[in-house]
């Protein structure tokens, strides 16, 4: 569909950006509404499974005393029997979080981005400690094994994430004003504070996940 939009800038500048490149896609008023309607049941038939699961992700990161009163938010509903508080937190800040489009698309945009980049730099954390300390002194035993060459993918993944993040800071434009600068960096950095403050208050009473070491190693033996 990308290869056949005519008029980028009017996409760009749309209220309803998919809209407008369905059109110039299609070049019929009905079968862009058509595909914008089925991307809309998509998107609200998507969205519930990913902020309940982010609220099981909380429940959590509750559970192990990550975040402040961790009590309250570990409750298990009685009658439902999931984490209700957390999935409801979820929700909230989803929806809180979506107004941002509402105030700026740039800060918007921007999250979104970060939080691709986020993900990404989550990925890398992992290859990093394999890297440092040993694959044999932090990997279970397994049945897939790179043997030499997980070192290779180890240190190439953060070399290769460092390379794109930079990248993705990059202004858009030239020449660069306070209403077309990337904020990525800005949004990364305000992430990486709150990261930081909420280990300091908290890092005396989290408990982190436990592992079963023992049973991991027998049972990727017995697959």
């Amino acid at each position: 569909m990308m290869f056949v939009i005519k008029d980028v800038e009017a996409v760009r500048g749309a209220i309803l950006p998919s809209l407008e490149a369905f059109y110039q896609a299609t070049g019929s008023n009905t079968a862009a509404l058509g595909l914008q309607i089925l991307l809309t049941i998509l998107f609200y038939t998507c969205m519930p499974s990913q902020w309940i699961t982010c609220g099981r992700l909380t429940w959590a990161f509750a559970r192990d005393n990550g975040l402040p009163r961790s009590h309250y938010w570990t409750e298990i509903h009685s009658y439902y029997q999931f984490p209700v508080r957390t999935t409801l937190l979820s929700a909230a800040f989803c929806a809180i979080y979506g107004l941002l489009y509402v105030a700026s698309t740039q800060a918007f945009n921007s999250i979104i981005v970060s939080a691709v980049l986020a993900v990404n730099i989550s990925y890398v954390v992992p290859q990093a400690i394999c890297l440092v300390q040993g694959r044999g002194k932090t990997l279970p035993n397994r049945s897939f094994d790179l043997g030499i060459w997980g070192y290779f993918c180890n240190a190439f993944s953060p070399v290769w994430i460092t390379v794109i993040g930079i990248v993705i800071c990059f202004p858009n434009i030239l020449p660069v004003t306070a209403a077309s600068m990337n904020y990525v960096c800005v949004t990364l950095g305000a992430i990486g504070c709150l990261i930081i403050g909420t280990w300091y208050c908290i890092r005396k009473q989290f408990q982190g996940p436990s592992i079963d070491w023992a049973m991991l190693n027998d049972q990727n033996a017995i697959d």
